[in-house]
């Protein structure tokens, strides 16, 4: 027992990793990243956060230390030895020297009550744990807002943390939640109401993830928005540390949605557990990225502008991806991909490595080339975007056109492929009749489109929308989609990561420190 209790104290004197600042300087002298000052702003911020944890970790760790001496020295009180019933056990004074020798450190309010306490005293009284405030970090694309949370999240250690997209996470909240009723029904039980399925998954995901890293939260969906509030409930009154990133702030969220008068709950309650900070640089780092060429290496092209139509653009599509792949790719017969709900899809080009050509049923495919119409211009959801880019590590696609708001569905399911290869790190070859910045009208043409387009559903976006019960709680108040407004936002977006993907160091990520940089 005497090991097992000082192997738990020696964890409540664990050696901090360095704060996201530290390792921001060491990309900035490594000449990986360039310094901004905004970036260091928010960086300050999360380097707050940062010690706040470590100092609550350690201190919890200290707390489960002193509950072990506690329990061990009461237990050795309340059998004193023979010889000398009347003498404190020296066992666990030893004990409580060597928690003296503590004092003065982090955690040292639960090691002062151990050392306090009467022996009277039957039942320790463990520390209420101290939840400190997220951190909401908003604006305009490109700006280092998934850089700086990226430093954050790679440096905390001791809590158990997950980092995800909001559009995959709410994807995977609909899914088990779907899952959850399938599994009632299965076993004959009335399935619970949405409410109540809800705190019960938000306690889930707080023991799932301590701290929970956000990127792009954009609440466009009125499935999402209806089920945020008592999700969100749920995880922060779990003890959930909430960090996240966004194009908007928090107010202007689901801004223009149905029923928005649901909604609203969640952003007082998102304000009250987290602190709203700006990143307004000047500079679009992810376009910055291109300009890191060395002008001794010619770049392989990956995101060429052609006009001859789709067949020239899917051949120059497959021949800019061979040449850009990683391996030496070849091109192979190709096979259906299965998608979720029993549909599927065939590349209109399948590329596979050479040493591999007989075996691709052992998943030897590594790239695809598909036309832009077969791949986003039919009705598609995020799960077969995420089936795709999940199945091909390298993707190319063809005669990409110039979109307009009439264009608004092709261009969401366009912009949610982007957006899922970005986060997978894939290797993305992009052949489109226009540059990143022409693929979608500018906010000014974008205004002049909303204004004068009245004809019939191009104020909402179609689509699969994630299953809730009308008829269950307020979830049911609405089943519609927000404005196309937040395409405006969607659009720059896109095309910065556009730019960024065609970088020629991509996918390598920014914060990874080499030693030969």
């Amino acid at each position: 027992m005497r090991k097992a209790v000082r192997a738990a104290l020696s964890t409540a004197h664990t050696a901090r990793t360095p704060g996201p600042l530290a390792r921001y300087g060491q990309l900035v002298t490594k000449g990986r990243l360039r310094r901004d000052a905004a970036q260091v702003a928010v960086l300050e911020h999360l380097g707050r956060l940062h010690r706040v944890l470590a100092r609550e970790r350690e201190a919890r760790d200290a707390d489960a230390a002193a509950r072990a001496v506690w329990a061990t020295s009461a237990k050795d009180e309340e059998e004193p030895p023979k010889e000398c019933s009347s003498m404190i056990d020296p066992r666990a004074v030893g004990r409580k020297a060597e928690l003296r020798k503590r004092r003065g450190t982090t955690g040292s309010e639960a090691l002062d009550r151990v050392l306090n306490q009467s022996k009277s005293d039957e039942v320790y009284e463990p520390r209420t744990p101290r939840i400190p405030k997220g951190l909401y970090v908003h604006g305009h694309v490109g700006r280092g807002k998934s850089l700086c949370c990226d430093l954050f999240f790679e440096g905390l250690s001791g809590y158990k943390k997950r980092r995800v997209h909001f559009h995959q996470f709410m994807l995977e909240v609909h899914r088990r939640l779907h899952d959850a009723r399938a599994e009632c029904k299965r076993q004959h039980r009335r399935p619970p109401s949405t409410r109540d399925a809800l705190k019960a998954l938000g306690r889930e995901l707080a023991e799932e993830a301590e701290v929970l890293v956000f990127d792009e939260m954009q609440i466009t969906d009125v499935a999402d928005a209806m089920v945020a509030r008592q999700l969100f409930d749920a995880c922060w009154d779990a003890g959930l540390v909430l960090v996240a990133t966004s194009n908007r702030p928090p107010e202007a969220l689901y801004e223009g949605g149905p029923n928005r008068q649901y909604f609203s709950p969640f952003v007082t309650r998102l304000r009250e557990q987290c602190r709203v900070v700006c990143l307004d640089g000047e500079s679009d780092h992810r376009r910055l990225r291109l300009s890191r060429v060395d002008e001794d290496e010619a770049p392989v092209v990956r995101y060429l502008v052609q006009h001859l139509g789709e067949a020239h653009a899917l051949a120059a599509a497959a021949t800019q991806l061979s040449a850009a792949a990683p391996k030496v790719l070849g091109a192979v017969r190709a096979e259906a991909l299965e998608l979720p709900h029993g549909r599927s899809i065939t590349p209109d080009i399948c590329l596979a490595t050479w040493a591999s050509r007989a075996s691709l049923r052992e998943n030897s495919v590594e790239g695809a080339v598909f036309a832009f119409e077969a791949l986003c211009g039919s009705e598609r959801g995020a799960g077969d975007f995420h089936a795709i880019a999940r199945a091909y590590p390298s993707l190319a696609i063809a005669d990409v056109p110039s979109f307009s708001l009439k264009d608004h569905d092709a261009a969401r399911r366009f912009i949610t492929l982007v957006d899922e290869c970005y986060e997978r790190r894939n290797l993305l070859v992009v052949v489109a009749r226009s540059g990143p910045d022409g693929l979608f009208p500018s906010e000014d043409v974008f205004e002049r489109q909303l204004s004068s387009e009245k004809t019939a559903g191009v104020d909402r976006a179609s689509g699969p929308v994630s299953t809730i019960d009308p008829a269950d709680d307020e979830a049911g108040a609405a089943l519609d989609l927000v404005s196309v407004r937040e395409l405006a936002w969607a659009f720059k977006r896109c095309a910065s990561r556009l730019a960024e993907m065609a970088a020629p160091d991509w996918p390598q990520k920014l914060t990874e420190v080499s030693a030969s940089a």
